[in-house]
C-alpha cells in the first residue's frame, strides 16, 4: 500500500498501528465485501492449505469469517505488527511464510529462497565471530546506580551515548568527478556500527582501539572528531577535472556490500554511518554533536530527518548529488544510479522539476520516481 512507504519510519513516528488498521479495513471492504472475490480467495486458501503436511492446517474447514481474520493477520504480519495468537492462525501464517520443518510441499522457488536465507544467516554469524576476534575486540566500562532507570533518560544512559560516538578514522573513502569537479567523501562509523556484521573486522586496528580508549569525556571526544575530520577534509585533493563525465573510485572500503544503516550528513564530504535505530529524535537531542547533524537517510534513501531545507542537487542536503553517489557505492540502489544519470544528462530539467516539487509524497528518494516522470515528460515536450 502507498500509505506505508517505509515501515521503519512509521514505527519511529508511532503511526504504524493506525495505518495498518486502515489497510485491514480497506482490504475487508474491497476484497471481502463482495461475495465473488471473497469466495475466490477462500478457495485459493483452501487449495493451498490442503497441500500442507500439518494436519491441523490441511484438514481445517476455512469459513468466511476465518478468511476475514486470516487476511487481517496477513496484513499485520507483512508490516511486522502481528503477535502470536496461539491458535490455528499461527499455523496458517507459518505455512504461508514458508517457515516450517517440512519443505516437501513448498515450491522449488520458495525452497531456494529459504536456503539462501539460511546461508545468509550463517554468513552473518561467521562475520560477527570474525569481528569479535580478540585482536578486533573493543572494551568499554560504564558504572551507574540502576541501568534500567538510566535507559529511560538518554541523558543518563552513558552506555548508549558511547555507542553513538563517531570514530574519526574513516571506514569508507571514495573520490568522484562530476560536472568538471573532483571531490572526496569520507564516511565515519559510530561505535555501535563497529559491533555489526556490516564491517570488515580489520578496520578495528590498534589506532581505532587507542582512539576509543579516550572516549570517557564525550564532549571532548566529539570536539576532537570535528577537528580531525575537518582538517582531513582540507588536506584531501579536491580540484577540477577537464573531463565532464562522471567517474568514481573507492579508495578505502571497511564496509561490506549492501549494509543496513542510518547515514548522517555533517557537511559535504563528511558523513557518519550508524545502525538503523540510531539518530532518532530522542537520541539526537542529547547527542554531543546534535547541532552538527544536518540530515539523515537510511540505506534505501528515505529521509529520517532534515535541517537543511535544501532542494537542490548541488547544495548539501537530502537531494545533494554527492549523497546519491555514496548510496550507489554502498547499496547499489538502482534509483541512485538513475539520479546520477539524470544529473549528468538532464540536470537543468531535473532542477526545475525539483523546485516545483512540494514534497507531499516525501523527501529524498521517495520523491524521485515522481520527478523522473516529470523530467521525462519535459524531455518529450
Amino acid at each position: 500500500s502507498d500509505e506505508i512507504v517505509n515501515t521503519f519510519i512509521e514505527k519511529m513516528e508511532k503511526t504504524i498501528v493506525t495505518k495498518v488498521k486502515k489497510i485491514e479495513e480497506k482490504i475487508a471492504v474491497v476484497v471481502l465485501g463482495s461475495p465473488v472475490p471473497a469466495q475466490i480467495l477462500q478457495h485459493i486458501f483452501l487449495d493451498k492449505f490442503q497441500r500442507s503436511s500439518n494436519k491441523s492446517v490441511a484438514e481445517n474447514d476455512l469459513s468466511t469469517e476465518m478468511v476475514d481474520t486470516l487476511v487481517r493477520q496477513i496484513v499485520r504480519q507483512k508490516f511486522e505488527q502481528r503477535l502470536p495468537s496461539g491458535d490455528i492462525y499461527d499455523d496458517y501464517i507459518r505455512f504461508l511464510s514458508g517457515e516450517q520443518q517440512s519443505l516437501m510441499e513448498i515450491s522449488y522457488t520458495k525452497q531456494q529462497q529459504k536456503q539462501k536465507q539460511k546461508q545468509k544467516a550463517k554468513s552473518q554469524d561467521n562475520d560477527t565471530m570474525d569481528v569479535f576476534d580478540k585482536r578486533n575486540r573493543l572494551h568499554f566500562q560504564s558504572k551507574m546506580g540502576n541501568y534500567f532507570d538510566a535507559t529511560v533518560d538518554s541523558k543518563e544512559d552513558s552506555t548508549k551515548m558511547i555507542l553513538s560516538l563517531p570514530v574519526s578514522v574513516p571506514i569508507f573513502t571514495m573520490q568522484y568527478s562530476i560536472g568538471g569537479k573532483t571531490n572526496v567523501i569520507n564516511v565515519y562509523p559510530t561505535v555501535q556500527f563497529l559491533y555489526s556484521h556490516h564491517i570488515i573486522s580489520r578496520y578495528i586496528n590498534e589506532d581505532v582501539q587507542t582512539l576509543l580508549n579516550n572516549s570517557s569525556d564525550k564532549t571532548r571526544f566529539c570536539s576532537d572528531f570535528v577537528a580531525s575530520v575537518t582538517k582531513g577534509l582540507k588536506e584531501e585533493e579536491n580540484g577540477t577535472d577537464t573531463n565532464n563525465k562522471f567517474h568514481a573510485e573507492i579508495k578505502l572500503r571497511g564496509i561490506k556490500q549492501n549494509p543496513q544503516f542510518s547515514l548522517v550528513g555533517i557537511q559535504p564530504g563528511v558523513y557518519i554511518i550508524g545502525m538503523k535505530d540510531q539518530f532518532n529524535t530522542h537520541d539526537r537531542e542529547n547527542h554531543p554533536m546534535s547541532g552538527m547533524l544536518q540530515y539523515a537517510v537510511d540505506e534505501i534513501g528515505f529521509v529520517l530527518f532534515d535541517r537543511t531545507n535544501s532542494k537542490s542537487v548541488d547544495d548539501f542536503g537530502p537531494y545533494f548529488i554527492e549523497q546519491y553517489i555514496l548510496l550507489d557505492a554502498l547499496s547499489k540502489q538502482e534509483v541512485a544510479q538513475n539520479v546520477i544519470t539524470y544529473y549528468c544528462n538532464h540536470k537543468d530539467k531535473l532542477e526545475k522539476c525539483l523546485e516545483q516539487y512540494d514534497e507531499k509524497q516525501g523527501k529524498g528518494f521517495i520523491c524521485w520516481r515522481f520527478l523522473f516522470n516529470q523530467t521525462a515528460m519535459s524531455s518529450d515536450g
